[in-house]
């Protein structure tokens, strides 16, 4: 009886699993293989495939985004506050007193 072939996307998988549990894996491959693996997943998605041979799509893409988080293929997490901070140093105003004014509400306005 002959072997069943797996299907591209699993043989993709199997292939960056593999690659990605080695010692000092190549960061530069994996990513090409994340890459193109992510790509073709985007594809089927669009196409509106859900499962591939009983197996769901969403798994396939939380296994490519644990690879990708495993060996470190994100940038530095660094939001805009954190580049904001960096360019200047808040002056703290809290106890200057600068000009006082009064304001005068009209009551009649917001109580009938």
């Amino acid at each position: 009886m002959a072997k069943k072939e797996k299907n591209i996307i699993e043989t993709k998988w199997l292939e960056l699993k593999a690659k990605s549990k080695v010692d000092n894996p190549n960061i530069d491959e994996i990513d090409q293989l994340t890459c193109r693996l992510i790509a073709d997943l985007a594809d089927l998605t669009d196409a509106g495939v859900t499962e591939i041979e009983g197996v769901s799509i969403d798994l396939y893409k939380d296994r490519v985004w644990w690879v990708v988080e495993k060996v470190g293929l994100l940038p530095e997490y660094r939001d805009d506050e954190d580049d904001f901070e960096d360019d200047f140093e808040e002056e703290d105003d809290y106890y200057r007193v600068e000009e006082e004014f009064e304001i005068e509400i009209d009551d009649s306005k917001f109580y009938r």
